[in-house]
């Protein structure tokens, strides 16, 4: 019994430490920003909406400041909104970039045609992001997930998708 009160909470925090590590952005918030919005600008669905306008859905504080701030940076649009209001509405949004801590809303994207991004490489390799930022040979490295970009509606120019890791 003495030892069930001991483990637990130890096996708790490891776990836990599990899934924050696995959810930490590889790249620097500002050169994610510089690259997601290059790369906006190959999305043939977006080009035909107008501007581009970026929510980061978070559940870290923290992660959300830094990532509106970096995006505004490069003069793209950006606003935040915490994951569990996500239902309340993204406004006229057009991509939906997902931090850290946020739980990724896949339905939500693909049912409204909002293109998901993240920093968390793990993201796009489980599917619950359409298009993230890892790292590979110490660059950065895009990272897109065929079959979530296409429930979502959006069509990457070949450029991007021959230079990107695809994962299907």
């Amino acid at each position: 019994m003495r030892i069930r009160r001991i483990i637990l909470p130890v096996l708790g925090l490891v776990l836990l430490s599990g899934v924050l590590v696995a959810q930490s952005m590889t790249v620097p918030a500002n050169l994610q920003a510089a690259i997601f919005k290059k790369m906006l600008g190959f999305d043939k669905t977006l080009q035909s909406r107008g501007p581009i306008e970026v929510v980061v859905v978070y559940g870290d504080v923290a992660a959300k400041d830094e990532i509106v701030a970096a995006f505004k940076g490069v003069g793209v649009s950006a606003s935040s909104v915490r994951a569990d209001q996500i239902s309340n509405g993204i406004g006229n949004a057009s991509v939906l970039y997902v931090a850290p801590g946020a739980i990724p809303p896949k339905q939500f994207c693909a049912n409204s045609g909002v293109l998901s991004l993240s920093g968390v490489a793990s993201f796009v390799e489980k599917g619950q992001v359409s298009i993230g930022l890892g790292v590979e040979g110490g660059k950065p490295k895009i990272l897109i997930h065929t079959g979530q970009l296409k429930a979502e509606g959006h069509d990457i120019a070949s450029d991007i998708l021959n230079m990107a890791k695809l994962i299907q």
